[in-house]
C-alpha cells in the first residue's frame, strides 16, 4: 500500500511506528460510546497490535487486512481508516476520527479515498459498514458515502445484532 495525499488529508499505511501518535487519539474516551472495544492500554500494546496488522493478511491468509493512519492538512493524525476484504471479496470497512475533526468532511474524505483505493487497487465490488443504529453520526456518513441498509436478510446472514444496521455499497 503507498501513502496517499488528497487535499487535506493524507492517509498512511498504519505501521507499529505509528502507536504513540495514535494512542493520543485513540485514548479518548468519547470515541468508544458505540464500539465494541476499549482504548488501548499503553502504548506499547498498541504498537504490538499494530506490528501484528502489518502484514496485511489473517494468520490463514483467507483476508486482507488493510489499515491507514489519516492526516489533517497540518499532518497531525486525526484517525484511522480500515477495510477488510474477505475470501468472496466482500469488504468491510470502519473509520475512527478524533472528535476534535468531527464536523469538517475529513472523515468523509478519508474514507471516500479508502473506497477508490480498495475498488482500483483490489478490484472490490461490494461494500459493507456496520454501525450502531444510534450512532447517527456514523450513519449519515456511510450514507453520504453511498451506502443504504441492507435488507434484514442480508443482515440476519451475517449475524447483525438487533442494536446494529448493516449498510452496503455495490459498485456497478
Amino acid at each position: 500500500m503507498k501513502t496517499t495525499p488528497e487535499p487535506s488529508i493524507t492517509l498512511e499505511p498504519r505501521t507499529a511506528a505509528h502507536a504513540e501518535e495514535l494512542f493520543a487519539v485513540l485514548s479518548e474516551q468519547r470515541l468508544y460510546e458505540f464500539l465494541d472495544e476499549d482504548p488501548p492500554p499503553s502504548v506499547e500494546a498498541l504498537r504490538q497490535k499494530f506490528a501484528r496488522g502489518e502484514t496485511g493478511k489473517s494468520p490463514d491468509g483467507s483476508e486482507h487486512w488493510l489499515n491507514w493512519v489519516v492526516r489533517d492538512e497540518a499532518r497531525q493524525v486525526a484517525g484511522y481508516v480500515q477495510a477488510t476484504i474477505l475470501a468472496n471479496s466482500e469488504t468491510y470497512i470502519a473509520y475512527v476520527i478524533a472528535s476534535s475533526h468531527w464536523g469538517r468532511g475529513l472523515a468523509y474524505r478519508a474514507a471516500d479515498q479508502m473506497l477508490r483505493i480498495l475498488a482500483a487497487e483490489f478490484g472490490v465490488k461490494t461494500f459493507f459498514a456496520v454501525a450502531e443504529r444510534e450512532n447517527g453520526r456514523s450513519i449519515r456518513l456511510a450514507t453520504r458515502l453511498g451506502f443504504s441498509a441492507a435488507t434484514p436478510e442480508q443482515s440476519a446472514r451475517r449475524a447483525i445484532s438487533a442494536s446494529e444496521i448493516l449498510m452496503q455499497r455495490v459498485e456497478p
